[in-house]
């Protein structure tokens, strides 16, 4: 049985995936909790608060070592997919295959990277001040996570119920460590990628279908699949038509 990592975005939980893997029980699915986002921190086996790119690899890698035999896939959304093309462009050979879901390769402009910089930090500040209920219910108007309101009900509170266990100290700690603007561009190195490689996006998430298809461009051997009447959230708000598509492309794994 094909085991599949999957990795959150941000404000998630690994318990978010509990719908595509109940679409999908013909693979093993592992699905943590990332960095920042641990409930409970002092929990055995719980990651940190400590996102910095380094340590969250490190986290990362401690979980792939554990699925090794057979090598896993590993599905990344936004900031999980940000973590999981590092990961495969850092540990090569570790992993089996990369699905990449509503994923940025980051921004090649210093300008534009430090602008964001500034964004997330003080979007920080206000968690920090104003608490996660407050965060997140103005987080949750913005366009981008607007779509999500399409979802089944019992997801959606399932979703909510595990945002709100979410501690602000972790959030604000991941916007600082590894939010969009604290790394550089990889989009040049994709062509380093020796893997099978899916890149996602929902049909109707304008910015990362374009993201999607430049690291196309800069990866051969990428396939890239846009999921029809879908957002940000393409895996859940499609579920159907992604799992149809990530069964195919599993299928194609050796």
């Amino acid at each position: 049985m094909r085991t599949v990592i999957a990795l959150h975005g941000f404000t998630g939980g690994g318990g978010d995936f509990a719908p595509l893997a109940e679409a999908l029980p013909e693979f093993n699915w592992v699905t943590p909790d990332l960095p920042g986002h641990a409930p409970d921190p002092a929990a055995p086996g719980a990651p940190s608060d400590d996102c910095r790119l380094e340590t969250s690899l490190r986290y990362l890698d401690s979980i792939v070592a554990k699925n090794a035999k057979p090598a896993p896939a590993l599905l990344g959304y936004s900031l999980g997919g940000r973590l999981a093309l590092r990961y495969a462009l850092e540990k090569p050979g570790r992993i089996a295959a990369l699905v990449l879901v509503g994923t940025s390769p980051g921004t090649e402009n210093a300008a534009e990277r430090t602008a964001r910089q500034k964004e997330d930090e003080a979007l920080a500040k206000k968690i920090l001040s104003g608490g996660i209920t407050a965060f997140l219910d103005e987080w949750q108007r913005r366009p981008l996570i607007a779509t999500q309101a399409r979802l089944p009900a019992a997801w959606r509170a399932r979703m909510q119920d595990q945002r709100l266990r979410l501690r602000k100290e972790g959030l604000a700690a991941c916007l600082r460590d590894f939010g969009p603007g604290t790394q550089e561009s990889v989009l040049g190195r994709m062509g380093e990628l020796r893997l099978p490689v899916l890149l996602c996006a929902g049909a109707e998430d304008e910015k990362y279908v374009e993201a999607a298809k430049a690291m196309q461009a800069h990866c051969p051997q990428a396939e890239l699949f846009l999921v029809p009447a879908a957002g940000h959230l393409a895996h859940l708000e499609n579920r159907e038509a992604f799992a149809t598509g990530l069964r195919q492309f599993l299928a194609k794994i050796k």
